[in-house]
């Protein structure tokens, strides 16, 4: 049990910088005090928390010489990952052939990692940093010193090419984690089941329970289940590194230990502790990822409910509680990856899983050259159709995702909650559930939406996206657009679900270059749209106490697409807005000639900082308190142009950028 209390409270600050050292420290500390009669395990512990503490402060080496020696440890279709001299690093190649175990030679320039990551799109930064590698090597020259003779890359190939493609998508997905966004797998993330059913490993543990139940006909059962974990050591070294795969593969095998060999020596808390630890041992950089914490906390979760509840309850009613407990255990993590709530995936998981379940044994058998390739063609059909079905009743409630310190209040109260429950304390179990349940439904409901207003210049990159808000009124003046992504699902509906924004009163594109109104289609298909407006006729506006108004009154006398760009103006939070859209210099001359009152506090600039707008005579005419500027990092039109920043420098005007800071917004309570 000491080694559980150890992982406990490691796993309590995940979410904390510098807990690896605080944490452990803390650990040892109670440990002193409280468990005097475990003084050797407290030895043996606090030597290993002071291994990680030593792995945690290993000096990066800064290599001035051009080459870097060292072993591939991780392999994608387009990078691979780098140990050299003790430090982790990112390359990248178009068409990478390199296996992990590759012993390269590498001719580049080291620099820190920095990938453009736009609003609500996967952080490829974060992601890398969880790993250890914050620097990549711009490779100039790659020499193989030695080839690792199994070449996993193809062998994978070769096995996902017996199946067609939508089946191919989705046993790669679910084997190798090699993600697409094939119209089964988009059902499954709308069921928010997929995460969990992929760290959880449940799939693996069902594939060794079937091969054990055929093994012990022929083997006692402590080598059935000792061979039947045995099968997965192909399977392991295939994917290599996925932590998944590990993490059961390990666990299994300490279970079995612990089991026979040990008699039982350690309570099932414990393994997990222990293979927890045997992890972190290893890389420390585990703990930041979220596959680690679901994945132990999970079996964790359950058997420590097993264990205290094995005289309570019995039958469907434990498995209830652990269900119930679990989904509510996986709240912050839904809230994470989708901005939401989703209420009936508890009774969803019952049905789907089971389904997903028995596909997943197939592809697995597949794997192991049993030629069911048909079968398992024939099983994702149900799957296809079950997933399009539920995906059609799901409720789902937007909720801003949790801070770190809310996170640790909502699991210290969830433990709580269970522990006093599991001893009878009925009055504190009573009135910490009541207390964590009335705390939850006021976060979910969308009362902040009522008393606040704001502006967010919503980072899509290279284009433009203006979220007005006041009350339970929300306009979009632009909505940006991208070939290689979708804008409207990827970045502006997972924006507003943040923001509890269930419907839009208006969306306006100010013309009709792709970047500016690309992902509208996409928006209507996918999310309430009220009114869309695109014609200057239609000014001004009012809705929701916001008036807009246009200020480019020449739109017919133009035959440029800029030059027809809609000029949005409109006052909030004691502030006048101007939102220039991509126009010129001459419309900008036009605006000054026709409205010499105009007033403007804040200022989005025209054409994302291009030269041909944001002439010095327009900025000193609109003198804003602050410019914005719109456009994706590193665009290929460099922009902001340096004329245009050399213009807001000697008009004394603070600019803001969403290439460097992402989303930029201004908010405010509407009483104020």
């Amino acid at each position: 049990m000491i080694i559980f209390l150890y992982f406990l409270l490691f796993w309590c600050g995940l979410s904390f910088k510098y807990s690896f050292i605080i944490f452990p420290l803390i650990g040892v500390f109670l440990s002193f005090i409280i468990f005097k009669k475990y003084k050797w395990k407290i030895g043996l512990i606090g030597i290993a928390l002071f291994s990680i503490g030593l792995g945690v402060s290993y000096i990066h080496f800064d290599n001035r010489s051009t080459t870097y020696e060292g072993i591939v440890i991780e392999s994608r279709d387009n990078y691979f990952l780098f140990l050299s001299k003790g430090e982790k690093l990112y390359v990248y190649n178009r068409e990478n052939t390199y296996e992990m175990g590759d012993y390269l030679s590498i001719k580049g320039k080291k620099e820190k990692n920095d990938f453009t990551t736009i609003e609500s799109q996967f952080d490829f930064n974060d992601y890398l940093s969880k790993k250890g590698v914050d620097y990549g090597i711009e490779a100039y020259q790659i020499e193989t010193k030695w080839a690792c003779p199994i070449r996993l890359h193809a062998k994978r190939k070769e096995f996902l090419s017996h199946f067609d493609t939508d089946t191919r998508q989705v046993v790669g997905s679910l084997l190798f984690s090699d993600y697409d966004n094939s119209e089964t797998i988009s059902s499954i993330k709308t069921l928010h089941l997929a995460r969990l059913v992929n760290m959880s490993g449940i799939y693996l543990y069902a594939f060794i329970g079937v091969f054990e139940f055929f093994f012990s006909f022929l083997l006692k059962r402590k080598w059935a289940r000792l061979a039947a974990n045995g099968l997965l050591i192909p399977y392991y070294i295939f994917t290599l590194p996925r932590l998944t795969v590990m993490r059961v593969f390990v666990l299994q095998i300490l279970r079995w230990i612990n089991k026979y060999p040990l008699k039982d020596t350690f309570t099932n808390l414990d393994i997990i502790g222990i293979t927890g630890f045997f992890f972190l041992l290893i890389d420390y950089h585990f703990a930041y990822q979220d596959s680690f914490i679901i994945g132990f906390s999970l079996p964790w979760l359950s058997a420590l409910i097993d264990q205290s509840m094995h005289k309570s309850k019995k039958g469907w009613r434990k498995k209830l509680v652990q269900a119930v407990f679990m989904y509510l255990f996986l709240i912050p993590f839904e809230l994470k990856y989708y901005n939401g709530i989703n209420p009936l995936l508890l009774p969803l998981q019952y049905f789907y899983t089971p389904i997903f379940i028995i596909f997943a044994i197939s592809a697995l058998l597949c794997f192991y050259k049993i030629p069911i390739y048909p079968v398992t063609k024939f099983l994702l059909e149900p799957l296809k159709f079950l997933s399009s079905f539920m995906s059609k009743l799901v409720v789902e409630i937007y909720v801003p995702p949790l801070n770190q310190w809310m996170i640790f209040f909502y699991v210290v109260t969830l433990l709580a909650i269970f522990y006093y429950r599991a001893l009878w304390f009925i009055p504190i179990y009573t009135t910490l559930s009541l207390a964590l349940t009335v705390i939850l439904v006021i976060y979910c409901l969308p009362i902040t939406n009522l008393i606040t207003e704001s502006v967010s210049f919503i980072d899509v990159g290279q284009g433009d996206s203006c979220l007005i808000q006041k009350g339970t009124t929300s306009i979009l003046i632009d909505t940006g657009g991208s070939i290689y992504r979708d804008i409207a699902q990827e970045t502006l509906i997972p924006y507003f679900k943040k923001h509890r924004i269930y419907d839009l009163d208006l969306v306006i594109t100010t013309h009709a270059d792709y970047d500016h109104s690309g992902a509208l289609d996409s928006l209507k298909e996918n999310f309430y749209v009220k009114d869309v407006v695109t014609e200057a006729t239609r000014f001004p506006i009012t809705i929701g106490g916001i008036t807009l108004n246009n200020y480019n009154t020449h739109i017919d006398e133009y035959s440029e697409e800029n030059d027809k760009s809609l000029v949005i103006g409109f006052n909030l939070m004691h502030k006048d807005y101007l939102i220039m859209g991509d126009a010129p210099i001459e419309v900008e001359k036009n605006i000054i000639k026709e409205f010499p009152n105009l007033q403007c506090d804040i200022l989005k600039l025209g054409h994302h900082g291009s030269k041909t707008s944001s002439c010095d005579q327009f900025i000193k005419f609109t003198s804003p308190e602050m410019a914005i500027i719109s456009c994706g990092k590193k665009n290929k039109y460099g922009h902001p142009n340096s004329e245009v920043l050399s213009v807001l420098k000697r008009n004394n005007v603070p600019y803001r950028r969403t290439d460097e800071e992402g989303t930029i917004r201004f908010s405010n309570y509407i009483f104020m």
